[in-house]
């Protein structure tokens, strides 16, 4: 009865510390406020070391009273330009701004987790870092600068959870190897002559170029990748002129993300990506040029023996049914990956799901079921029970 009281209290708490976040979400590397947060709240237990490496976000140790191993759980903390519609009690008090991602979510689970190790510090052998981590929604993401500081130099594997509507409240899926996608964002620009629209003649239109550019790059997938691979390119803005009626516009700008699971399909679309930029640029008399962000993110490929670990863990927690053990890898981009340049990494999907019609994540209706909460803390305790303890 004490052990379930126990739990309905720090359930409570995790809750607010949810809400509390979610109220005040904030971009990727201006996460001030909700670093000055976190760090106030886990200051109440003076077992945690608690440094801040970075203008924002969070390194919290906990280092156990016998040696051992050094590990790592890591949480996102940042928000998205989303304008929230969810009708929440505690959503978003700042107009165009959401956490649309779940990092609230996150952020709430390892703190959970973080106040439950504390007192469980007589019993741990080695230590554990807790990660609060700015700017994963931006690249260059806050993870690579935190490997590059060195203050994580010391920590022999990576453990993170993210929510996913689309699983069920309750489930967990792991994928071991590739789990999510190489992502590349991408801009194009198209350099035309602008003039009057009544004398087209006398121009050089980027705006058909554009179109045309749009419609060929979906032509890559369909006919240059083998069938057996997989490569998603997505325009998300074609920007052609400031909206006037009478003139074509001097320049077009496009750019999008593509994704890819392999560095060989990753350089493949890249190279044909590039060559039907120039060729279609070139019928049409334009100049065009492509540029890919040198900061994007690579696939983060799953350890076997971590994920056998987490599997064990999983499957504790979670019913059967509810456990995958070999979900599909996602075509996100993350950069936990950044991470396993150091150590072995581990990256798993919590469903958040409640049976009815979930907006999708990054979405201004997404609202994770509540309950897969203290799912989330129990999950990291069974890491830590099985790692360090």
């Amino acid at each position: 009865m004490k052990h379930e009281v126990a739990w309905r209290q720090l359930a409570q708490q995790i809750a607010g510390w949810r809400a509390a976040i979610h109220r005040y979400p904030e971009l990727s590397h201006e996460e001030y406020v909700t670093t000055d947060y976190i760090v106030q709240q886990l200051s109440a237990f003076p077992q945690l070391q608690i440094s801040r490496p970075a203008a924002t976000g969070a390194v919290v140790r906990l280092k156990g009273a016998l040696p051992g191993r050094t590990i790592a759980f890591r949480c996102d903390i940042d928000a998205l330009p989303v304008e929230e519609k969810t009708a929440l009690p505690f959503a978003s008090a700042r107009p165009g701004l959401m956490h649309a991602c779940g990092h609230d979510f996150h952020s709430a689970m390892l703190m959970g987790a973080a106040s439950v190790l504390a007192e469980w510090q007589p019993r741990i052998k080695g230590e554990i870092v807790f990660i609060f981590q700015r700017g994963e929604e931006m690249s260059p993401g806050g993870a690579k600068e935190l490997i590059d500081a060195g203050v994580l130099s010391d920590v022999e594997m990576f453990f993170a959870l993210h929510v996913l509507p689309a699983l069920p409240c309750g489930a967990i899926a792991l994928k071991r190897g590739i789990a999510t996608a190489n992502r590349d964002t991408f801009n194009i620009w198209l350099h035309g002559k602008g003039g009057h629209s009544s004398m087209p003649h006398l121009t050089v239109d980027p705006c058909i170029a554009a179109a045309e550019v749009v419609q060929a790059l979906q032509t890559i997938v369909a006919r240059e990748i083998n069938p057996r691979e997989s490569a998603v390119i997505s325009v998300c803005s074609l920007i052609c002129g400031d909206g006037t009626t009478a003139a074509i516009p001097n320049d077009a700008h496009i750019c999008g993300t593509n994704r890819t699971f392999t560095p060989e399909v990753r350089a493949q679309v890249k190279e044909a990506m590039t060559r039907i930029v120039q060729a279609v640029a070139q019928a049409h008399r334009c100049e065009g040029e492509i540029v890919f962000d040198r900061w994007d993110y690579s696939a983060i490929v799953n350890d076997e023996a971590l994920c056998d670990i987490a599997a064990r863990v999983a499957q504790t927690l979670a019913p059967e049914i509810c456990f995958r053990a070999e979900s599909d890898p996602m075509f996100v981009g993350e950069d936990f990956s950044e991470y396993q340049a150091q150590a072995p990494v581990c990256f798993a999907w919590l469903g958040v799901g409640n049976g009815q019609q979930e907006a999708p994540l990054h979405n201004s209706f997404f609202n994770p079921d509540e309950r897969a909460l203290t799912l989330g803390v129990k999950y990291y305790l069974g890491l830590a029970q099985e790692l360090v303890m």
